[in-house]
């Protein structure tokens, strides 16, 4: 498998990353996890332990949210299952069997497009609820709910910086994959 990227770009991506490739240019990874519908590891496909990154990008101070660029630098982890598929989890609470983990602490997207409201899930539920994750950041202020062309534009770029970090969905639109340029 292809190690992922030591480091994060510095710049924030532009909208010509949101296109995603042609399925015909996509990699074996994306052939394989056709009709899968989950990406949380299970006995059939573990995880890969050899994989870690962070959605967090020098340089997004400014475009999206204090809180939300704390949670993505030092809670939020991706992950992916050895057949490829991308998970997101909590890097705080990780290490605890999955049935001792406050709920949300894995979330599995099913497309780039989603990422963004599996996250608001994560940070409602989730990180109130989890014991791991230093209080200084449960005590960030949540950010308001707005639905202004400013939001819109911080779902788009969310997508563009997780496709700029080798993040792709699956063919079947059935979840995220990691395959970089």
């Amino acid at each position: 498998p292809t190690s992922p990227p030591t480091s994060p770009p510095t710049s924030p991506p532009t909208s010509p990353l949101l296109s995603p490739p042609p399925p015909t240019l996509r990699s074996p990874i994306a052939q394989r996890s056709c009709g899968r519908s989950s990406s949380l590891p299970t006995a059939n496909d573990p995880g890969d332990d050899s994989f870690c990154m962070q959605l967090y990008s020098p340089g997004e101070e400014g475009l999206i949210n204090p809180t939300h660029i704390a949670i993505r630098r030092q809670v939020l982890e991706i992950r992916r299952t050895q057949s490829g598929k991308v998970y997101f989890q909590c890097g705080c609470c990780a290490h605890l069997p999955r049935g001792e983990r406050a709920k949300y602490s894995t979330i599995a997207p099913q497309s780039l497009k989603n990422l963004y409201h599996a996250f608001i899930r994560f940070m409602m539920y989730h990180v109130p609820a989890c014991d791991h994750i230093p209080q200084g950041i449960k005590e960030l202020q949540p950010p308001s709910v707005t639905k202004d062309v400013k939001a819109c534009g911080i779902k788009k770029y969310w997508r563009a910086n997780a496709f700029a970090k080798g993040l792709r969905d699956s063919d079947n639109g059935r979840g995220i994959i990691y395959e970089p340029s």
